[in-house]
């Protein structure tokens, strides 16, 4: 058996079916992957993902904001080897897919085209980020497809495209792919103008692959954490959050959790497995871990490296869940992510324990 197609099989992300599924995956492993937000948390790992997978040869092309071109491209020259295939190059999401088209007019052929970029946070005029989204997201899949209908669309999606607060499920009982968010507003305020583009993004950038023959497979994660790849530059909500939590700083809270590493596994699946074009996945695990259970565990982080006070980490009591209780099931995803890409989704609590050991060395209370 040839050595790439070895590697595929013995992949522990990846369960394949046959060797003629083998034989499809490895052909389409072949394909050049571009990553906007390369330069991100859940980026980031989605380009190592396709290293590990593919070798350090795979011709990836990382799209960061210009500013991060030179420090971005450093990081791969040194990273893994060198990672030879890595070419950093500058994006701007708002430039009618200019820099898209770049990266794909520098590839050798069909593409995989990750779309992990999406402004963040709080900002002066929300509504206005929110529309940039879409509008972002719009041009990108206008580009692709106009380049050739041989390239395939990976779409970073959210949760919060799968539900706003306290909406009920259609089914009544857990969120599943048929769910959209019907609740947050444009401009109410901040998280819901983020929500709102997560979906609106989403619907807009189906409806045009779907109009103008472009294949594209949309991933819908929750509360995305783990150790980051880059503990020095990479940041994130999930980030802050956690290292907030470890240090006693903010109150730990239940989440709806992934790892950031099975969603990089699950974007490189969803690439390159003929049988996901078209479709929609929620990537997380399937019911919220109580506040006190990540308390506990960010405590025995503490006291294993003694990097913080455990007695300071302080827990939510009073949240119940919201539309769905605490501990049941809040989604349907865990098998499909299974049978249809091959993940098996890493334990919650040696996820937390290890995330909070990489931030609190990364940054040790004094």
């Amino acid at each position: 058996m040839a050595l790439w197609l070895f590697k595929l099989c013995v992949l522990p992300h990846v369960m394949l079916a046959s060797l003629a599924e083998a034989f499809a995956i490895a052909e389409k492993n072949r394909r050049a992957s571009i990553v906007t937000g390369a330069a991100g948390y859940l980026g980031k790992c989605v380009v190592h993902e396709l290293l590990e997978q593919n070798g350090v040869d795979h011709q990836v092309f990382c799209l960061v904001r210009p500013t991060r071109v030179s420090s971005e491209q450093k990081y791969w020259n040194s990273a893994i080897s060198p990672a030879v295939g890595v070419t950093v190059l500058p994006y701007d999401m708002l430039d009618g897919g200019d820099s898209v088209k770049q990266a794909l007019d520098h590839a050798d052929g069909p593409c995989c085209v990750y779309h992990v970029a999406s402004n963040f946070g709080p900002t002066e005029n929300h509504r206005q980020t929110a529309l940039d989204n879409v509008q972002g997201t719009e041009d990108l899949v206008r580009t692709i497809a106009s380049h050739s209908l041989d390239h395939r669309l990976v779409l970073t999606s959210s949760m919060a495209a799968v539900r706003g607060t306290d909406q009920t499920p259609q089914n009544g009982k857990f969120y599943t792919v048929q769910d959209w968010n019907t609740r947050s507003v444009l401009g109410a305020n901040w998280g819901a103008s983020y929500q709102w583009s997560k979906k609106e993004s989403e619907q807009r950038a189906r409806d045009l692959a779907q109009e103008l023959g472009l294949e594209m497979v949309s991933l819908c994660p929750s509360f995305v954490f783990g150790p980051p790849r880059d503990v020095e530059s990479s940041n994130s909500y999930s980030i802050e959050l956690v290292g907030q939590w470890a240090r006693g700083e903010s109150q730990v809270q239940s989440r709806l959790f992934v790892d950031v590493r099975d969603v990089a596994a699950a974007h490189v699946a969803a690439g390159i497995r003929e049988n996901t074009a078209g479709k929609r996945y929620i990537v997380s695990t399937e019911a919220r871990v109580p506040s006190q259970d990540i308390a506990s565990w960010l405590a025995d982080a503490c006291k294993e490296t003694g990097l913080s006070d455990p007695a300071k980490i302080h827990f939510d009591a009073e949240f119940s869940g919201g539309a769905i209780r605490i501990g049941d099931k809040e989604v349907e995803a865990e098998e499909r992510l299974y049978q249809e890409l091959g993940i098996k989704l890493q334990p919650v609590k040696e996820t937390i324990a290890g995330m909070a050991i990489t931030l609190l060395e990364k940054s040790p209370q004094p």
